[in-house]
């Protein structure tokens, strides 16, 4: 656990000088100095502020990593599968694949993920109504619908029941990874 390279990687990245890191954060250039230096570490309080700062989580700035979860649940095995592969290149680990809301809520019941990817049409379930299940049992879990319904009224349905992204098919890498930057992990 190195926090003084941490620190330094994140101030150069905003491209921002030991200086201007100082006096946002109410300290001495000579104690950021000593903590890229690894002469001193931060006290607790600071290591939160740092995190709030450059918007990662502490775990981050101490150099530990989460690695993030998903679940996909789509009635089609190659789209569940695709997406699969697609996010754990990604460095996402898998939580579980469902083909079916009774999977999907056996996963849940085990497993709380930090990405959803959901179908709105499940064979004979509707996703909209899976979606809603899961937004009431206050996860913090982050939903993508991906779905072949182009349709205004099913966008505004997704939008209403707390989808926090829509994808239509059929997608692109890049229209997924898109709707995983906008989610702000």
């Amino acid at each position: 656990m190195n926090v003084g390279i941490q620190i330094q990687t994140l101030r150069r990245k905003r491209n921002i000088t030991q200086e201007t890191l100082a006096a946002e954060m109410g300290v001495t250039v000579g104690a950021v100095s000593k903590w890229e230096n690894s002469a001193t570490m931060p006290d607790i309080l600071m290591l939160c502020s740092l995190a709030d700062y450059f918007h990662v989580t502490t775990d981050e700035l101490l150099g530990r990593s989460h690695k993030r979860s998903f679940v996909v649940c789509d009635d089609a095995a190659f789209i569940r599968n695709t997406l699969k592969k697609l996010l754990e290149k990604e460095g996402y680990s898998c939580a579980g694949l469902a083909e079916d809301g009774t999977q999907l809520r056996s996963i849940l019941d085990k497993n709380i993920p930090d990405i959803l990817l959901l179908d709105i049409h499940l064979g004979t379930e509707n996703g909209l109504e899976l979606l809603r299940e899961v937004k009431c049992r206050n996860l913090p879990t982050k939903v993508i619908m991906v779905t072949a319904d182009h349709s205004e009224e099913c966008t505004q349905s997704a939008i209403s029941y707390g989808a926090d992204a829509y994808v239509t098919k059929p997608f692109t890498e890049k229209h997924i990874l898109h709707a995983l930057e906008t989610l702000q992990l």
